[in-house]
């Protein structure tokens, strides 16, 4: 006979879009776990393998010397970058996930540490396993140790990114003012790179340095999002400036109507944070994005990728706010058709089993009006609360010294066209003088611009040239290096695309 078919690994994605219209894609994902890959072939981010060598321990400013040996007492003693009375003294609900790393391999965790793992929701309907088969979904013999788990909703104690910072406020203040011209939501994606945190022990912070704009289809109500022909090279743009992806950021503004300097207060405890649909794309957004981890078998575990929501605050005042999805949240979303968003925007919906597909039970616990805490079966709905955490900011630095100036054309844009004009005049400006390195560096220094060159420009300014190509300008741009951009500007690549723009005058 022949074998039973196995579950699909053409996952059919729907609900990408912001405004609640169906856009389906297909995507090849397999929803078991992969070969376990050993430690020693994780390559952990920068800021993982900075962290990873820290002591983390604090002081506690409130203490004081009640007991103990020598010069310190118990009291006086640095703590875990774990421990409740730090946290708290802090003001931190949640902690960060390398101080969990931390209690788990402490006592306080067990006193051992075992393996992350996700909840493996695994592809079955082929026979097999140790124990015996029962006939069943689908017709296929069904390994009983195939079946999935069940899965309880937990409150997630940690998250892999503790704040979001904007380097330069002009970076929001510019992407704002497309929907200040248009009153069209609007979606971008956040450039800029993951580091320590020092206001959070052994936190992390993603410093946001640009927002790229794909295309997009835009009304009062919602954004779709459509397929973006420059991803892949606005990515190499952005690794040639020793940037990445670390998030995305949307837009969901409604003036009120009796006063058109406030907005409309939408989201909160009483509401929702994130939509139903917005806490599913951002689940698929971070499994694009997973995070290294030596701890977990597949090598990665969650994600440092962010949402940043702009909207009105308790105080009708404009406001943005950060989020990210939980681990639990990933793994039901990585799994095949099983997490599914609703017309009610603070539910998420659970997949009701099929002939082909056998959906486990999810349970959230919650707290009664009486103080006892109560199991619930999502049937088929829970609250997507249970799905994200909040991330601190975005804030801003005391002291701004940004990366890119924020002055050329931004992409995709119906009332800011991008062309050879707006290059040409840009590259006129009195600041390009040779005589003016310094001024120089200030017009190349644009995000935009760099995108631009790239996807318009580089018959003449090569992507692979790291000598005179758009890679040696991006370095000397990341460099912040007026000389070195300099020589650049001198080769022929760079006096080819001035002669040919006529913009040498």
């Amino acid at each position: 006979a022949a074998p039973p078919p196995s579950a699909s690994p053409v996952k059919t994605v729907t609900g990408h879009s912001l405004s609640g219209a169906k856009v389906v894609e297909e995507v090849v994902k397999e929803d078991s776990p992969g070969p376990k890959v050993p430690p020693s072939e994780v390559k952990l981010d920068l800021v993982d393998t900075l962290l990873e060598g820290e002591d983390g321990r604090e002081h506690l400013k409130q203490a004081t010397a009640k007991r103990g040996f020598g010069d310190q007492s118990i009291d006086t003693m640095a703590v875990e970058p774990y421990d409740e009375r730090l946290l708290k003294e802090k003001d931190i609900k949640l902690m960060s996930f390398h101080a969990y790393l931390r209690k788990l391999r402490s006592v306080a965790g067990g006193g051992k540490f075992s393996e992350l793992r996700r909840h493996d929701f695994g592809s079955f309907g082929a026979a097999g396993g140790k124990a015996g088969t029962t006939a069943g979904w689908g017709g296929s013999a069904v390994s009983m140790k195939a079946l999935p788990k069940p899965m309880t909703l937990n409150r997630q104690k940690y998250r892999h990114v503790d704040r979001v910072e904007i380097e330069d406020h002009s970076v929001f203040d510019r992407f704002l003012d497309a929907w200040r011209q248009t009153g069209a939501m609007r979606y971008g994606y956040l450039y800029g790179s993951y580091e320590k945190d020092s206001m959070v022990p052994l936190g992390i912070k993603a410093v946001v340095k640009a927002i790229y704009e794909p295309p997009q289809e835009t009304a009062e109500d919602g954004v779709n999002m459509v397929e973006d022909p420059n991803g892949e090279l606005v990515d190499r743009v952005a690794g040639m400036c020793g940037l990445q992806k670390v998030g995305w950021i949307f837009i969901d503004l409604e003036v009120m109507a009796d006063d058109t300097s406030k907005y409309v207060h939408s989201r909160g405890k009483d509401t929702y944070f994130l939509r139903g649909n917005e806490a599913v794309l951002a689940a698929h957004l971070q499994n694009m994005h997973p995070s290294p981890c030596k701890e977990c078998d597949d090598g990665a575990f969650g994600s440092k990728f962010v949402t940043v929501v702009v909207t009105g605050n308790d105080k009708n005042e404009l406001d943005y706010v950060a989020y990210q999805v939980t681990q639990q949240g990933q793994d039901i979303e990585r799994a095949v058709a099983i997490l599914e968003y609703t017309s009610k925007p603070d539910k998420c919906r659970v997949a009701l089993s099929t002939q082909d597909r056998y959906v486990p039970a999810i349970f959230y616990q919650d707290v009664s009006e009486f103080g006892n805490q109560t199991t619930h079966t999502a049937e088929p709905y829970f609250p997507c609360d249970y799905l994200i955490v909040s991330v601190n900011g975005p804030t801003f630095p005391q002291e701004s010294n940004p990366l890119f100036s924020n002055v050329f054309p931004i992409g995709n844009r119906i009332t800011q066209p991008q062309g050879v004009e707006q290059l040409r005049s840009h590259l006129r400006h009195p600041d390009m003088k040779a005589i003016r390195p310094t001024g120089q560096l200030k017009c190349l220094s644009d995000f935009h611009l760099l995108v631009y060159l790239a996807s318009n420009h580089s018959s003449i300014l090569s992507l692979e040239d790291a000598r005179e190509g758009l890679p040696a300008i991006c370095r000397a741009v990341a460099a912040r290096d007026p000389g070195l951009l300099t020589d650049v500007l001198q080769q022929p690549s760079w006096l080819n695309l001035v002669a040919v723009l006529g913009a040498g005058g």
